[in-house]
């Protein structure tokens, strides 16, 4: 599919609502504002109906700019009710005319309701998911079956969003997702983005973001797009907090939120900790492989388990000043640290045949061998706003620092069944650190009513520096020695300078349009010392993009969007270290990664009906030249230093020539009555991929998804939820595993709403959860099952404590119309 085919597709969608679209007629058009602050209130409540009648028009609520629009109004006298929660409600009449033309243009500024509240806090009900024009936002804080549980659950439900048994993410279909907190990036989710979103508990986190294709202003990293986790926040007055427990079968976390603001100085602090129980996992492998060049056959058999435990805490502060009408200062900080540990023995047989079936080499023996991982993240970003007196004009600098300190080590010991004498073995610890600065400036200029100019620019340094102490087993000394081949140190830099230009416009009352473009250049410099520095390249990015929607009557939006994304290799994928815990698959980095360059289609649509309904169906064409996956190849025999190894898979990150995906998501809410809600999700997709380094160089296969959430009211204090979930496996050297989970989950209001109690299963029917990977290539077949103990049982505790005043902020923070990155 072309481009000029798509873009025919998109004028001809367009051209055919436009011929049918009634203009001219007369309607209202206001921008909802908070009267003390000016600030545009998102999603405040607009009820239209005909003064002294029963007749009403379907409510509407502003978008993120605070604006609505009611077009094709008859001839009538019209009452106009406007609510926001903390506000006092706005009442209207005005009168149409048989003879008005235009919209009626006006602003309603809203007042608050200072009415002081015995601790408890009245927010509006959000929905679960909100369909913006350029993202869509999953607010975490109305999901009853996330209680107790971490981020990677919570994303599981996210619409456009995926994710496997082992907590990789793909955003419709792509794996390639740039991860932000409080829209700023952070070292930690470069070195393993599973752990990090398998250790933040859910009760942290207010909304999930999700942006697939991202603007000229937003930083051209991640070519499935970006997913913006947004921490918990209070705006109101007065001192408050909460506090959340869980126990469980297989996971227990706490966390404590505390908030305190007093006239323009806000303060927030957090603490949490969690940790995943030991758990067994079983894996049994068959593989079948013939070398290449000499075509002797090998075959290994491993059958063994694994203790596998995870453990976390985080802790962070933020402080935002409001210095004047015109001035905001906002300082944070926040500490992660993730570990993980897994060991375990397994049991191997080893044989090796010529071409024509002569038994060449044979072994049995018992692997012991364990891994462990540390990582510590401390970041501070410093951000500084400065609003001018005309609306929209603004101002705002971010300094941004992120260090993150990564340690890995891994033990391997073999020996014969029966007998303790060790016959071979391995050991290395592996410590690196992921230094990350960056300055961003940008400036808003609106040139009319209709159009606003955004620019900035942006320079990024990254230092990443990993060093490796082997140790190998010697039976000659009877004890490890340490390997100066295997050892290595090595540095690599990275310097990101960026510039964009972008503009927000009405055209013709008919199109909205967000249209930029951005450019990228990128140094680098590798040191490595067993080869000195290492050529890699210097590369310059550059590409518009193009987001363009009209919305029709009765709530119906078509949009089309276009956007050029790169993805530049992260510490894991550059870190050349070798991990030998298994020596018949072994895996390493990649320190000669180049970007991955993707171009992004989209057409969606968005219907919202009656209350919470909607339906939302997004069709896309993304093609990623090159692409990085990770890569598999068998050897007969592999050195690494001055040692050799038979029987070998090797993978690590590698640049393939393309892929291609095609395909569609579909999802919505559906109400029954006033208890029950149904929320499905559908994702289908045809891959196609091209890869110059294989046999056969074109893979192709078609992929779906679907998951299901069902909530039911019971009474206005109890609330049950379901939700299953089933991922396809995806073609590439084989198939990867499918992925299957339900839950259930019940809550119960506690203390007036100012507390909960909640339970929660996960696959209560079945103790293990089986996935099963073919690795197929011309010269390789491999059948890897693992048995995950995934079924879990847990209670959930929350509580909000504080007296809190209802009332707005003077400088409302909206992270639904700030971009996820500065620049």
């Amino acid at each position: 599919m072309t481009f000029k085919k798509i873009a025919l597709a998109i004028v001809l969608l367009l051209s055919s609502h436009f011929l049918y679209a009634q203009t001219g007629k007369p309607g209202i058009k206001a921008v909802v504002k908070d009267a003390t602050s000016q600030q545009p209130l998102d999603r405040a409540t607009v009820i239209l109906s005909i003064a002294g009648g029963n007749t009403n028009i379907p409510p509407v609520f502003t978008d993120s700019t605070g604006t609505f629009q009611l077009s094709n109004l008859a001839a009538a006298t019209y009452q106009l009710t406007v609510g926001y929660a903390g506000f006092e409600t706005y009442h209207e009449q005005f009168t149409i005319k048989a003879t008005d033309k235009g919209l009626i243009e006006k602003v309603i500024l809203l007042h608050t309701n200072t009415k002081m509240l015995n601790g408890i806090q009245v927010t509006a009900k959000k929905q679960l998911v909100e369909n913006k024009i350029d993202r869509l936002v999953y607010n975490v804080e109305s999901d009853v079956t996330s209680q107790g549980a971490m981020v990677a659950d919570v994303l599981r439900k996210v619409p456009q969003v995926t994710v496997d048994a082992s907590g990789n993410v793909e955003l419709l279909g792509n794996p390639s997702v740039q991860f932000l907190i409080n829209g700023k990036p952070s070292t930690m989710f470069g070195t393993n983005v599973a752990d990090v979103l398998q250790s933040i508990p859910a009760s942290q986190i207010q909304s999930v973001e999700v942006m697939s294709s991202p603007g000229s202003k937003y930083d051209a990293k991640g070519t499935g797009g970006i997913i913006n986790i947004i921490l918990k926040k209070n705006k109101s007055q007065g001192f408050s907090g909460t506090i959340n427990a869980t126990a469980g079968t297989r996971l227990e976390n706490g966390a404590v939120n505390l908030f305190y603001k007093a006239n323009n100085i806000s303060v927030t602090g957090y603490f949490n900790g969690s940790a995943q129980t030991t758990v067994r996992t079983k894996t049994t492998v068959d593989r079948y492989a013939i070398d290449s060049l000499s075509k002797d056959k090998y075959y290994l058999q491993q059958n063994g388990g694994n203790d596998f435990n995870r453990s976390s805490y985080q802790t962070g502060l933020g402080v935002d000043w409001t210095l004047s009408s015109s001035d905001n200062l906002a300082f944070s900080l926040s500490y992660n640290h993730f570990s993980n540990r897994n060991e375990g023995s397994t049991n191997q047989y080893s044989s090796t045949r010529d071409m024509n079936g002569i038994l060449l080499d044979e072994s049995s023996n018992i692997r012991d061998a364990g891994t462990k991982v540390n990582n510590s993240t401390l970041d501070l970003s410093l951000d500084y706003r400065h609003k001018f007196k005309r609306d929209k004009q603004e101002l705002s600098v971010v300094l941004f620092n992120s260090n993150g300190d990564n340690h890995t080590s891994y033990f391997q010991t073999q020996h014969g069944i029966g007998d303790p004498t060790i016959l071979s073995g391995s050991r290395s610890l592996n410590p690196g650190t992921d230094h990350l600065y960056s300055v961003a400036i940008d400036y808003a200029q609106p040139i009319s009513s209709k159009l606003l100019l955004e620019a900035g620019v942006k320079t990024e340094a990254e230092t990443l520096s990993s060093t490796a102490g082997v140790y190998t087993f010697s039976p000659k000394e009877s004890g490890f020695v340490h390997d100066n081949q295997q050892s290595y140190s090595s540095v690599f830099k990275r310097q990101v300078y960026a510039g964009y230009v972008s503009g927000t416009m009405n055209l013709f009352n008919y199109l909205n349009v967000l249209a930029g473009f951005r450019w990228e250049y990128t140094t680098n410099k590798s040191t490595y010392d067993k080869v000195g520095q290492s050529n890699v390249p210097d590369y310059s990015n550059a590409g518009p993009s193009l987001t363009v929607a009209h919305t029709f009557k009765g709530q119906q939006t078509l949009s089309f969007s276009y956007s050029y994304r790169l993805e530049r290799p992260d510490y894991r994928d550059l870190n050349p270290f070798v991990n030998l815990t298994d020596p018949h698959n072994i895996t390493m980095g990649n320190p000669l990664l180049k970007p991955e360059i993707g171009n992004d289609f989209k057409l969606a649509f968005n219907q919202n009906f009656n209350g919470d309904n909607n339906l939302n169906i997004v069709l896309l064409y993304t093609r990623n030249s090159p692409d990085i996956k990770s890569y598999t190849t068998f050897y007969g025999d592999y050195m690494i230093g001055d040692s050799l190894y038979s029987n070998v898979n090797v993978t690590k990150r590698d640049n393939i020539a393309a892929e291609t995906r095609i395909g569609t998501n579909i999802s919505g809410t559906v109400s029954i009555g006033r208890k029950i809600t149904i929320r499905p999700n559908v994702q289908l997709y045809r891959r196609e991929t091209n890869n110059i380094y294989s046999t056969p160089t074109h893979i192709s296969g078609f992929e779906y998804r679907f998951n299901l959430n069902s909530s039911w009211q019971i009474n206005k204090d109890l609330v049950a939820e379901v939700f299953g979930n089933y991922k396809s496996g995806i073609r590439w050297q084989g198939r990867t595993a499918e992925f299957y989970s339900y839950t259930l989950a019940v809550k119960k209001q506690l203390f007036n709403n100012k507390g909960s109690i909640g339970l929660v299963a996960v696959n209560p029917f079945a103790k293990y959860l089986t996935q099963t990977t073919i690795q197929e290539t011309d010269y390789l077949h491999s059948t890897n099952q693992l048995y995950i103990p995934y079924r879990s049982f847990g209670i959930n505790f929350m509580y909000k404590f504080g007296k809190i005043k209802t009332a707005k902020s003077k400088d409302t923070e909206n992270f639904l119309t700030k971009p996820p990155v500065e620049n």
